[in-house]
Protein backbone atom coordinates (compact mmCIF):
# COMPACT_ATOMS: atom_id res chain seq x y z
CA UNK A 1 0.00 0.00 0.00
CA UNK A 2 2.95 2.24 -0.64
CA UNK A 3 0.99 4.43 -3.02
CA UNK A 4 -2.39 4.45 -1.34
CA UNK A 5 -3.36 0.89 -2.34
CA UNK A 6 -6.52 0.45 -4.37
CA UNK A 7 -8.67 2.88 -2.40
CA UNK A 8 -10.57 5.25 -4.70
CA UNK A 9 -9.48 8.88 -4.40
CA UNK A 10 -12.86 9.97 -2.98
CA UNK A 11 -12.76 7.39 -0.19
CA UNK A 12 -9.14 8.17 0.66
CA UNK A 13 -9.95 11.89 0.80
CA UNK A 14 -12.96 11.23 3.01
CA UNK A 15 -10.96 9.10 5.45
CA UNK A 16 -7.91 11.37 5.66
CA UNK A 17 -9.97 14.53 6.04
CA UNK A 18 -11.19 13.23 9.41
CA UNK A 19 -7.69 13.12 10.90
CA UNK A 20 -5.87 15.82 12.91
CA UNK A 21 -3.34 18.08 11.18
CA UNK A 22 -0.34 16.74 13.10
CA UNK A 23 -1.03 13.22 11.87
CA UNK A 24 -1.68 14.37 8.32
CA UNK A 25 1.67 16.15 8.20
CA UNK A 26 3.32 12.84 9.10
CA UNK A 27 1.27 10.96 6.50
CA UNK A 28 2.82 13.06 3.74
CA UNK A 29 5.75 10.65 4.01
CA UNK A 30 3.62 7.60 3.19
CA UNK A 31 3.86 8.06 -0.57
CA UNK A 32 4.19 10.75 -3.25
CA UNK A 33 0.46 10.52 -4.02
CA UNK A 34 -0.49 11.00 -0.37
CA UNK A 35 1.83 14.00 -0.12
CA UNK A 36 0.28 15.55 -3.24
CA UNK A 37 -3.24 14.97 -1.93
CA UNK A 38 -2.65 16.26 1.60
CA UNK A 39 -0.71 19.29 0.31
CA UNK A 40 -3.40 20.34 -2.15
CA UNK A 41 -5.52 23.46 -1.46
CA UNK A 42 -8.64 21.44 -2.25
CA UNK A 43 -7.89 18.87 0.46
CA UNK A 44 -7.08 21.66 2.93
CA UNK A 45 -10.50 23.20 2.35
CA UNK A 46 -12.21 19.78 2.57
CA UNK A 47 -10.46 19.09 5.87
CA UNK A 48 -11.42 22.54 7.22
CA UNK A 49 -15.07 22.15 6.22
CA UNK A 50 -15.26 18.76 7.92
CA UNK A 51 -13.67 20.20 11.06
CA UNK A 52 -16.31 22.93 11.14
CA UNK A 53 -19.12 20.45 10.46
CA UNK A 54 -18.10 17.99 13.16
CA UNK A 55 -17.30 20.63 15.75
CA UNK A 56 -19.85 20.94 18.53
CA UNK A 57 -20.73 24.65 18.97
CA UNK A 58 -20.87 24.10 22.73
CA UNK A 59 -17.35 22.70 22.76
CA UNK A 60 -15.31 24.72 20.26
CA UNK A 61 -11.72 24.06 19.31
CA UNK A 62 -9.79 25.10 22.44
CA UNK A 63 -6.52 26.06 20.83
CA UNK A 64 -5.17 29.36 22.08
CA UNK A 65 -2.08 31.53 21.61
CA UNK A 66 -0.14 32.90 24.56
CA UNK A 67 2.74 35.36 24.63
CA UNK A 68 5.59 35.35 27.13
CA UNK A 69 9.21 35.46 26.02
CA UNK A 70 7.98 33.86 22.79
CA UNK A 71 4.69 33.01 21.12
CA UNK A 72 3.20 29.71 22.33
CA UNK A 73 0.36 27.47 21.21
CA UNK A 74 -1.73 25.60 23.81
CA UNK A 75 -4.47 23.02 23.29
CA UNK A 76 -6.83 23.35 26.27
CA UNK A 77 -8.74 20.24 25.24
CA UNK A 78 -6.02 18.23 27.00
CA UNK A 79 -6.28 17.64 30.74
CA UNK A 80 -2.67 18.76 31.23
CA UNK A 81 -2.00 21.17 28.35
CA UNK A 82 1.57 21.83 27.27
CA UNK A 83 2.79 25.01 25.63
CA UNK A 84 4.47 24.64 22.25
CA UNK A 85 6.82 27.42 21.19
CA UNK A 86 6.18 28.84 17.70
CA UNK A 87 9.11 30.17 15.69
CA UNK A 88 8.48 33.35 13.72
CA UNK A 89 11.40 33.79 11.32
CA UNK A 90 13.52 35.78 11.09
CA UNK A 91 13.61 35.79 14.88
CA UNK A 92 17.28 36.64 15.35
CA UNK A 93 16.68 40.40 14.87
CA UNK A 94 13.22 40.59 16.44
CA UNK A 95 12.27 41.19 20.06
CA UNK A 96 9.35 38.98 20.96
CA UNK A 97 7.50 41.76 22.81
CA UNK A 98 7.17 43.46 19.42
CA UNK A 99 4.97 40.58 18.17
CA UNK A 100 1.20 40.78 18.66
CA UNK A 101 -1.59 38.56 17.42
CA UNK A 102 -4.23 40.57 15.56
CA UNK A 103 -6.85 37.87 14.85
CA UNK A 104 -7.32 34.52 13.10
CA UNK A 105 -9.49 32.97 10.39
CA UNK A 106 -9.68 29.29 9.35
CA UNK A 107 -6.38 28.51 11.08
CA UNK A 108 -4.49 31.46 9.60
CA UNK A 109 -3.23 33.87 12.27
CA UNK A 110 -2.32 37.47 11.46
CA UNK A 111 0.71 38.73 13.39
CA UNK A 112 1.71 42.38 13.76
CA UNK A 113 5.43 43.08 14.13
CA UNK A 114 6.72 46.39 15.47
CA UNK A 115 3.33 48.16 15.59
CA UNK A 116 2.33 46.94 12.15
CA UNK A 117 5.51 47.73 10.25
CA UNK A 118 5.51 44.03 9.32
CA UNK A 119 2.51 41.74 8.91
CA UNK A 120 2.87 37.95 8.92
CA UNK A 121 0.36 35.19 8.19
CA UNK A 122 1.07 32.12 10.32
CA UNK A 123 -0.55 28.69 10.46
CA UNK A 124 0.35 27.44 13.97
CA UNK A 125 -0.76 23.89 13.11
CA UNK A 126 1.55 23.42 10.11
CA UNK A 127 4.16 26.05 11.20
CA UNK A 128 3.99 27.71 7.77
CA UNK A 129 4.34 31.48 7.73
CA UNK A 130 4.42 34.23 5.12
CA UNK A 131 5.58 37.83 5.42
CA UNK A 132 3.16 40.09 3.57
CA UNK A 133 4.47 42.68 1.11
CA UNK A 134 4.81 46.17 2.57
CA UNK A 135 1.85 48.49 2.23
CA UNK A 136 3.18 51.87 1.08
CA UNK A 137 0.11 54.11 1.56
CA UNK A 138 0.11 56.31 4.65
CA UNK A 139 -1.66 54.79 7.65
CA UNK A 140 -1.57 55.49 11.36
CA UNK A 141 1.86 54.12 12.11
CA UNK A 142 1.81 55.23 15.75
CA UNK A 143 -0.03 52.70 17.92
CA UNK A 144 -0.91 50.90 14.69
CA UNK A 145 -2.72 47.96 16.16
CA UNK A 146 -4.72 50.14 18.57
CA UNK A 147 -5.80 52.87 16.13
CA UNK A 148 -6.87 50.83 13.09
CA UNK A 149 -9.45 48.15 12.37
CA UNK A 150 -7.53 45.42 10.62
CA UNK A 151 -7.32 41.67 10.42
CA UNK A 152 -7.58 38.58 8.23
CA UNK A 153 -10.79 37.05 6.88
CA UNK A 154 -12.19 34.86 4.11
CA UNK A 155 -14.14 36.18 1.12
CA UNK A 156 -16.40 33.33 -0.03
CA UNK A 157 -17.49 35.25 -3.15
CA UNK A 158 -13.96 35.11 -4.59
CA UNK A 159 -12.59 32.14 -2.60
CA UNK A 160 -9.80 34.32 -1.29
CA UNK A 161 -8.25 35.19 2.07
CA UNK A 162 -7.84 38.91 2.62
CA UNK A 163 -6.11 41.19 5.09
CA UNK A 164 -7.96 44.46 5.68
CA UNK A 165 -6.77 47.82 7.00
CA UNK A 166 -9.35 50.47 7.90
CA UNK A 167 -7.57 53.55 9.27
CA UNK A 168 -8.66 57.12 9.78
CA UNK A 169 -7.39 57.93 6.27
CA UNK A 170 -7.83 54.89 4.03
CA UNK A 171 -9.33 51.47 3.48
CA UNK A 172 -6.94 48.93 1.93
CA UNK A 173 -7.14 45.22 1.17
CA UNK A 174 -4.45 42.57 0.67
CA UNK A 175 -5.39 39.54 -1.43
CA UNK A 176 -3.68 36.22 -0.81
CA UNK A 177 -4.68 35.14 -4.30
CA UNK A 178 -2.83 38.03 -6.00
CA UNK A 179 -0.25 38.59 -3.22
CA UNK A 180 -0.78 42.34 -3.49
CA UNK A 181 -2.36 45.34 -1.77
CA UNK A 182 -4.87 47.77 -3.22
CA UNK A 183 -6.36 50.94 -1.85
CA UNK A 184 -10.11 50.80 -2.37
CA UNK A 185 -11.36 54.06 -0.87
CA UNK A 186 -10.75 56.88 1.54
CA UNK A 187 -12.26 56.26 4.95
CA UNK A 188 -15.48 58.23 5.40
CA UNK A 189 -15.27 58.38 9.19
CA UNK A 190 -12.59 58.94 11.79
CA UNK A 191 -11.31 55.96 13.75
CA UNK A 192 -9.48 56.99 16.89
CA UNK A 193 -9.13 53.61 18.59
CA UNK A 194 -10.07 49.98 18.08
CA UNK A 195 -10.17 47.02 20.46
CA UNK A 196 -10.82 43.39 19.66
CA UNK A 197 -10.92 42.02 16.11
CA UNK A 198 -12.85 38.93 15.04
CA UNK A 199 -14.05 37.50 11.74
CA UNK A 200 -17.62 36.17 11.61
CA UNK A 201 -20.46 36.13 9.07
CA UNK A 202 -18.14 37.25 6.27
CA UNK A 203 -17.12 40.44 8.09
CA UNK A 204 -14.21 41.68 10.17
CA UNK A 205 -15.48 43.21 13.42
CA UNK A 206 -14.03 45.46 16.09
CA UNK A 207 -15.15 47.96 18.73
CA UNK A 208 -14.06 51.31 17.35
CA UNK A 209 -13.98 54.76 18.88
CA UNK A 210 -15.45 57.39 16.56
CA UNK A 211 -17.60 60.52 16.68
CA UNK A 212 -17.43 60.86 20.44
CA UNK A 213 -18.43 57.30 21.40
CA UNK A 214 -17.58 53.71 20.60
CA UNK A 215 -19.54 51.03 18.78
CA UNK A 216 -19.20 47.77 16.87
CA UNK A 217 -17.95 48.28 13.31
CA UNK A 218 -17.81 45.64 10.56
CA UNK A 219 -15.99 45.45 7.23
CA UNK A 220 -17.70 43.15 4.72
CA UNK A 221 -15.01 41.30 2.74
CA UNK A 222 -17.34 40.60 -0.19
CA UNK A 223 -18.71 44.05 -0.99
CA UNK A 224 -15.79 45.80 0.78
CA UNK A 225 -17.98 48.25 2.66
CA UNK A 226 -17.64 49.51 6.24
CA UNK A 227 -20.83 49.56 8.28
CA UNK A 228 -21.98 49.72 11.88
CA UNK A 229 -23.44 46.65 13.57
CA UNK A 230 -26.66 47.07 15.59
CA UNK A 231 -25.71 47.13 19.24
CA UNK A 232 -27.65 45.96 22.30
CA UNK A 233 -30.33 48.48 23.29
CA UNK A 234 -28.54 49.26 26.55
CA UNK A 235 -25.16 49.79 24.87
CA UNK A 236 -24.65 53.42 23.86
CA UNK A 237 -20.86 53.75 23.94
CA UNK A 238 -19.02 54.22 27.19
CA UNK A 239 -16.42 56.80 26.32
CA UNK A 240 -12.93 56.00 27.54
CA UNK A 241 -14.06 52.58 28.81
CA UNK A 242 -13.61 51.03 25.35
CA UNK A 243 -10.80 48.84 26.72
CA UNK A 244 -13.31 47.10 29.00
CA UNK A 245 -15.30 45.77 26.05
CA UNK A 246 -14.28 43.47 23.22
CA UNK A 247 -15.90 41.25 20.62
CA UNK A 248 -15.60 37.48 20.35
CA UNK A 249 -17.09 34.56 18.43
CA UNK A 250 -18.84 31.62 20.04
CA UNK A 251 -20.88 29.00 18.22
CA UNK A 252 -20.63 31.06 15.02
CA UNK A 253 -22.28 34.07 16.68
CA UNK A 254 -20.90 37.54 17.38
CA UNK A 255 -20.47 38.22 21.11
CA UNK A 256 -19.90 41.39 23.10
CA UNK A 257 -17.81 40.86 26.23
CA UNK A 258 -17.53 43.05 29.32
CA UNK A 259 -14.31 42.30 31.20
CA UNK A 260 -15.40 44.09 34.34
CA UNK A 261 -18.40 41.89 35.24
CA UNK A 262 -17.29 39.58 33.60
CA UNK A 263 -20.26 38.77 31.35
CA UNK A 264 -21.13 38.56 27.67
CA UNK A 265 -23.98 38.96 25.20
CA UNK A 266 -24.59 36.94 22.06
CA UNK A 267 -26.17 38.20 18.82
CA UNK A 268 -28.21 35.08 18.02
CA UNK A 269 -29.40 36.43 14.64
CA UNK A 270 -26.70 38.43 12.90
CA UNK A 271 -27.65 42.04 12.18
CA UNK A 272 -30.81 41.98 14.32
CA UNK A 273 -30.58 44.31 17.33
CA UNK A 274 -33.37 42.53 19.22
CA UNK A 275 -31.50 39.21 19.05
CA UNK A 276 -28.80 40.37 21.48
CA UNK A 277 -29.15 38.13 24.54
CA UNK A 278 -27.29 38.20 27.84
CA UNK A 279 -25.96 34.67 27.70
CA UNK A 280 -23.88 33.95 30.74
CA UNK A 281 -22.64 35.89 33.70
CA UNK A 282 -20.07 34.92 36.28
CA UNK A 283 -21.60 34.97 39.74
CA UNK A 284 -20.80 38.28 41.40
CA UNK A 285 -18.37 38.05 44.31
CA UNK A 286 -17.11 34.58 43.34
CA UNK A 287 -13.59 35.89 43.02
CA UNK A 288 -11.73 38.83 41.63
CA UNK A 289 -10.84 37.85 38.11
CA UNK A 290 -10.14 39.15 34.61
CA UNK A 291 -11.90 37.40 31.77
CA UNK A 292 -9.34 36.07 29.29
CA UNK A 293 -11.53 34.27 26.75
CA UNK A 294 -14.66 32.20 26.22
CA UNK A 295 -13.92 28.49 25.98
CA UNK A 296 -17.54 27.43 25.52
CA UNK A 297 -21.02 28.74 26.26
CA UNK A 298 -20.65 27.70 29.89
CA UNK A 299 -16.87 27.93 30.35
CA UNK A 300 -14.71 30.99 30.96
CA UNK A 301 -10.93 31.17 31.11
CA UNK A 302 -10.06 33.64 33.88
CA UNK A 303 -6.91 35.15 35.32
CA UNK A 304 -6.91 35.86 39.05
CA UNK A 305 -4.41 37.70 41.21
CA UNK A 306 -3.14 35.85 44.26
CA UNK A 307 -1.00 37.13 47.10
CA UNK A 308 2.22 39.00 46.26
CA UNK A 309 0.95 39.71 42.76
CA UNK A 310 1.10 36.09 41.59
CA UNK A 311 -1.23 35.22 38.70
CA UNK A 312 -3.39 32.10 38.62
CA UNK A 313 -5.32 30.91 35.57
CA UNK A 314 -8.62 29.13 36.24
CA UNK A 315 -11.51 27.71 34.26
CA UNK A 316 -14.96 28.60 35.58
CA UNK A 317 -17.99 26.52 34.57
CA UNK A 318 -21.07 28.72 35.03
CA UNK A 319 -23.51 25.85 34.55
CA UNK A 320 -21.97 23.71 37.29
CA UNK A 321 -20.64 26.72 39.24
CA UNK A 322 -17.25 25.05 39.56
CA UNK A 323 -13.70 26.37 39.37
CA UNK A 324 -10.55 24.47 38.46
CA UNK A 325 -6.98 25.67 38.20
CA UNK A 326 -5.36 25.59 34.80
CA UNK A 327 -1.66 24.78 34.68
CA UNK A 328 0.08 25.06 31.31
CA UNK A 329 3.29 23.05 31.29
CA UNK A 330 6.30 24.70 29.70
CA UNK A 331 5.08 28.29 30.16
CA UNK A 332 6.69 31.07 32.23
CA UNK A 333 4.67 32.37 35.20
CA UNK A 334 3.79 35.61 33.40
CA UNK A 335 2.07 35.41 30.01
CA UNK A 336 -0.78 37.04 28.14
CA UNK A 337 -3.65 35.65 26.09
CA UNK A 338 -3.32 36.46 22.37
CA UNK A 339 -6.33 34.76 20.79
CA UNK A 340 -8.00 31.52 19.67
CA UNK A 341 -7.50 29.63 16.43
CA UNK A 342 -8.83 26.53 14.70
CA UNK A 343 -6.59 23.67 13.54
CA UNK A 344 -6.35 23.57 9.74
CA UNK A 345 -4.13 22.84 6.72
CA UNK A 346 -4.85 26.19 5.04
CA UNK A 347 -1.53 27.50 3.73
CA UNK A 348 -0.50 31.17 3.84
CA UNK A 349 1.39 30.58 0.58
CA UNK A 350 -1.44 29.53 -1.75
CA UNK A 351 -2.37 32.49 -3.94
CA UNK A 352 -5.14 31.02 -6.05
CA UNK A 353 -7.67 28.22 -6.26
CA UNK A 354 -7.70 28.01 -2.46
CA UNK A 355 -10.85 25.97 -2.18
CA UNK A 356 -11.50 24.65 -5.67
CA UNK A 357 -10.35 21.34 -7.10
Amino acid sequence: MSDGGTLPQEILTDVLSRLPVKLLCRFKCVSPSWKTLISSPYFAKTHLNRTKTLKNPKNPNKKILLMADDLYSVDLAHTNPTATKLSIPPAEQRLQHQVRVVNSCDGLVLLSIRCGSELILLNPSTRECKKLPAFTCVVDSANYIDSNLYGVGYDSSTDDYKVVIVSRQIVAVYSLRTDSWRRIQDADFSLKACSGRVFVNGCLHGICWRDGCNGIVAFDLSDEVVREVPQPAWYCGFGSEIASYWVAVLGGCLCLVDNRAPEFWKMKEYGVRESWTEFKKIRSGLFKAWLVCLLAEDEFLLKTTLGRGLKQWVVYNSQKDTVRNMVVWGMPDEFSFQGNYVESLISPHHGGGIGRQ
